[in-house]
């Protein structure tokens, strides 16, 4: 593996364009990781919105039963 820069044979301009076509697709790659990772976030609110919601209605339910019984005896 060469040591110094003198070493290399490769055109500094074909270089550049490998390392901004790697830097674009990072960016791209990257990019669209975090639109995955915000559309799961936003899924885990609603889910754990809904999820509260549903709770709150089986609860009250709970209680509405147990009023209906105690009514009865």
């Amino acid at each position: 593996m060469p040591k110094n820069i003198e070493d290399y044979i490769s055109p500094t301009h074909k270089i550049i364009g490998f390392l901004k076509t790697g830097r674009s697709k990072l960016r791209d790659k990257y990019r669209l990781q975090q639109e995955k990772f915000r559309a799961a976030e936003n899924q885990i609110r609603v889910v754990t919105k809904s999820q509260k919601a549903w709770q709150a209605r089986a609860e009250a339910a709970e209680q509405e039963l147990k009023k209906v019984v105690t009514e009865r005896r």
